[in-house]
């Protein structure tokens, strides 16, 4: 089902009147992909309305307003769609502050994976729909351009990538149907790119199916 058109048109006369013009043309340009969202739709939507410089309050509170007017925008939201478009967001302000790549330190990931866990918390679900790609190059070469520039290559999806003090790559994503496929596709290109050969690749996947006070925990074990 889509959101039905005069639902997204009261949503935007409702953001006009109590949020302003700037708000209003933000949405309204990001509305032509509202009718028949999916959950890639709402992270670029995300993104784009972050990129516009407004808070993650803001955006979420615009589509809270959006599902009192529609019953399948309210279905949408509440089957991931929340967790989706703070994902974009925090995918938009990594953009803007670490550049194209979204290579981040790996304070911004934790903040970021707090961030996610109270949300998914705050709509009575868990964090089980993330994961991290992990990669670690160990007895040879040191990390290098080719990792970070491979691992982008595969996971284009604005994926947020970080680097932990040990040298591990850590990829924070959803996990999709194709993850397992998408991580060995990566695995079997970082083990063929001659820029690491005479390295040994290790390439895993950590399911995220925890609370926020295990955040810590579980990224220091990575990190260490």
């Amino acid at each position: 089902m889509q959101i039905r058109r005069r639902a997204l048109d009261a949503w935007l006369t409702d953001l006009r009147a109590g949020w302003g013009e700037r708000a209003y043309g933000a949405a309204a340009g990001v509305s032509h992909l509202l009718p028949s969202c999916d959950t890639a739709g709402l992270q670029l939507i995300g993104q784009k309305l972050a990129q516009s410089g407004f808070t993650l309050d803001e955006v979420l509170a615009w589509f809270h307003l959006l599902a009192r007017r529609s019953r399948v925008a309210r279905t949408m939201l509440h089957d991931g769609g929340l967790a989706a478009l703070a994902a974009g967001w925090a995918d938009g302000v990594m953009s803007a502050e670490y550049g194209a790549e979204r290579i981040a330190p790996l304070e911004l990931l934790r903040l970021r994976l707090h961030q996610q866990s109270a949300l998914a918390a705050s709509i009575g679900q868990h964090t089980g729909h993330l994961a991290l790609v992990v990669i670690e190059v160990v007895h040879g070469a040191h990390l290098s351009d080719v990792v970070l520039l491979t691992a982008r290559g595969e996971f284009t999806g604005g994926e947020s990538i970080a680097v932990a003090p040990n040298g591990k790559v850590l990829i924070l994503v959803r996990r999709h149907h194709d993850l397992r496929l998408r991580t060995l596709h990566l695995t079997n290109s970082l083990r063929a790119n001659p820029g690491l050969r005479g390295s040994t690749v290790r390439v895993w996947i950590e399911p995220l199916g925890m609370s926020a006070e295990h955040v810590d925990s579980h990224l220091l074990s990575l990190a260490s």
